[in-house]
């Protein structure tokens, strides 16, 4: 049977600016805490690191429309990765709270019994931060009917723009105190960062590009108009050419680049939300 088809190209309009900081902050948040584990940064960036993605979740509450119904979200692990999404940032909470709260000498009666007990809840607290900067390219990717979303690659950059903005946090605070050392070893790392999230965008645009009609669209929609100017001027001019700039040549303005990547960064999900086309439908 021969089916006449809706050709309009309809953009998403349900996901906006709201959503967008949500997956900012709660991204961010878990990529602060690998950051933390990996360089053994003061434990006031993992407390920074789990307030701001409890803030995230805060957010997504308010997005959802009914907070006090929220825990519903956590009902269907097997079927949404809204609800995995939760419990990982549930595990990540708890976990990463035990992990650091230890630190400060007020909450010193938190320690585990052992260094293997520690060692655990650190090694949990890591996996479940790294799921808190997977799973938004995992919600967007199980959306098959808009095509630009519906990518393997989408979970992948979220992740590492996670890394790239929180190394951008960390840029924009250490004149706060984090030890030269640290931010040395750190901005090395952001660097190479800027550099792997240039490589994984621009795949992910030309394998969108050719990925149908309204995943074409997407992509147009993100060089062209004003979704364009956003993308071009503020993901990655704003958000990577120049940070990759001071990084390279002038190290003592890190703070204005880690301000830069932590504003790409937000633009960076708000222009991937936006740029989301439905695929045509049939009419009959």
């Amino acid at each position: 049977m021969a089916h006449e088809f809706n050709m309009k190209l309809t953009p998403q309009e349900e996901w906006s600016w709201l959503l967008a900081v949500d997956l900012f902050l709660g991204g961010m948040g878990g990529g602060l805490f690998l950051l933390f584990l990996i360089f053994n940064l003061s434990p006031s960036i993992a407390v920074l690191s789990l307030g701001l993605v409890a803030l995230g979740a805060v957010v997504l509450m308010v997005e959802l429309g009914r907070p006090l119904r929220a825990w519903r979200a956590l009902c269907k692990p097997f079927s949404s990765w809204i609800s995995r999404g939760v419990i990982f940032v549930t595990l990540f909470i708890v976990f990463g709270a035990l992990y650091s709260a230890p630190a400060f000498d007020s909450l010193s009666w938190l320690a585990p019994g052992s260094d293997t007990a520690r060692r655990t809840i650190g090694v949990v607290a890591g996996i479940s931060a790294l799921f808190v900067t997977l799973y938004p390219g995992f919600v967007l990717a199980a959306s098959p009917s808009i095509p630009f979303w519906n990518s393997p690659l989408l979970p992948v950059l979220f992740s590492f723009h996670s890394l790239m903005v929180a190394s951008g946090l960390i840029f924009l605070i250490a004149p706060l105190g984090l030890e030269s050392a640290d931010l040395r070893s750190i901005s090395f790392l952001g660097g190479i960062l800027i550099v792997v999230n240039f490589v994984l965008g621009a795949m992910y645009l030309a394998t969108s590009k050719g990925s149908g009609l309204a995943s074409k669209e997407a992509v147009r929609r993100l060089n062209e108009g004003s979704l364009g100017w956003t993308f071009k001027v503020g993901v990655i001019l704003v958000g990577m050419i120049v940070p990759l700039a001071v990084v390279l040549w002038t190290p003592s303005a890190m703070a204005l680049a880690g301000l830069f990547i932590l504003i790409g960064g937000l633009l960076f999900r708000y222009c991937v939300l936006k740029a989301g086309v439905y695929v045509p439908f049939p009419l009959t």
